[in-house]
């Protein structure tokens, strides 16, 4: 499940909370039994205060204004600004409170400061909390962009295949029109039989189709009412055969994969004077799909193309979109057989 932006941004702050708790409370630890007490906790309290306002100047402000601007320099030197005022800021505080416990003493030192060890640890250390904070909020940064990019892909890819979709209906309607005006003349009782099939083919195509995916069962039925309409224009010399499970499992699609391949077969398999057959068959074996069609050759002229090929073409790219690496379709012609299958892996539905 993905987490809410109110999610993220509550865990965001109990991971800062917890990581800072833990660094401020480790000093407690260490400054037990110190003499005079505290001590360790003090001069850890300190440089941690110190990185906390550096950490977040960068965090909230800096990094935003400057790094993601491009603005390189600036942002150096306004850090090595505040890392100094940051030194000089514990430097101070520090004399402050030695002058409390022990007199005067605690101002000589000072002198000192930026000749021993502590002072370029302390230094180093700020310089640190810097790059931590560059690389979280980079870090940060990139997932944003990351998830803005993936957001953008995936509105394109649903845009894609809306238009692609929509391209199949007037393709699919043009065709059963000119199947329908074709039986007017011959027999107008099996016309009107047509036009009743397609109203039941097109009310699936405007209002359950476009979803995402649907139920198999659906599928299956719409292409049985298509081969139905489609047997009323056909003679008796063509054979149709279909072989569709008899238990359908629990499987959802992506709708309209398997009609363009069914579509192409009555264009190219049928012949009104010669023997042809058509065999559609639809096999589901271990959550993997299996669509066959097997039909006569009758290759169209050149003069008989128009419009030829949208339907598969468009099915070939809405395979890529939707099954990338997970299907396979082949077609070929064998002895003046055209074979077509379509092999989808696909997941069992709740």
């Amino acid at each position: 499940m993905l987490l809410q932006p109110k999610d993220n941004a509550a865990r965001t702050l109990l991971l800062h909370l917890l990581v800072w708790g833990i660094l401020f409370g480790f000093p407690v630890l260490f400054s037990v039994g110190e003499v005079p007490p505290g001590a360790v906790y003090v001069r850890t309290m300190l440089p941690l205060f110190f990185s906390v306002v550096l950490f977040y100047l960068n965090y909230f402000l800096l990094i935003d204004r400057f790094l993601f601007t491009n603005r390189l320099i600036p942002f150096i030197l306004v850090n090595v600004v505040l890392i100094a005022l940051c030194l000089w800021g514990q430097e101070g505080l520090e004399d402050i409170l030695r002058t409390q416990h022990h007199g005067g003493g605690g101002r000589r030192r000072s002198f000192l400061f930026f000749k021993n060890y502590a002072f370029f640890r302390t230094a180093l250390s700020f310089l640190l909390t810097v790059m931590v904070s560059v690389t979280i909020r980079g870090l940060q940064q990139w997932r944003q962009m990351e998830n803005t990019r993936r957001t953008m892909e995936t509105e394109q890819l649903k845009s894609t295949l809306s238009h692609l979709q929509y391209q199949i209906q007037p393709h699919f309607f043009f065709n059963s029109l000119n199947n329908i005006y074709s039986l007017i003349e011959i027999s107008p009782e099996k016309a009107k039989e047509s036009v009743h099939g397609l109203s039941k083919l097109m009310r699936y195509l405007l209002y359950e189709a476009k979803v995402e995916q649907v139920v198999l069962a659906d599928e299956i039925a719409f292409l049985n009412n298509y081969i139905q309409l489609m047997r009323l224009r056909l003679t008796g010399k063509v054979t149709v055969q279909t072989e569709f499970p008899t238990q359908i499992p629990n499987l959802r699609v992506a709708p309209l994969l398997f009609i363009p391949l069914v579509e192409n077969a009555f264009k190219h398999g049928v012949s009104a004077h010669q023997p042809s057959f058509i065999s559609i068959k639809m096999q589901v074996q271990n959550r993997q799909l299996l669509f066959t069609v097997t039909n006569t050759n009758f290759p169209k002229t050149e003069q008989d193309k128009g419009g030829s090929g949208i339907g598969l073409e468009n099915l070939k790219q809405r395979l890529d979109l939707l099954y990338p690496g997970k299907y396979e379709l082949i077609q070929k012609v064998e002895n003046d057989v055209f074979l077509s299958e379509l092999r989808i892996d696909i997941m069992s539905g709740s």
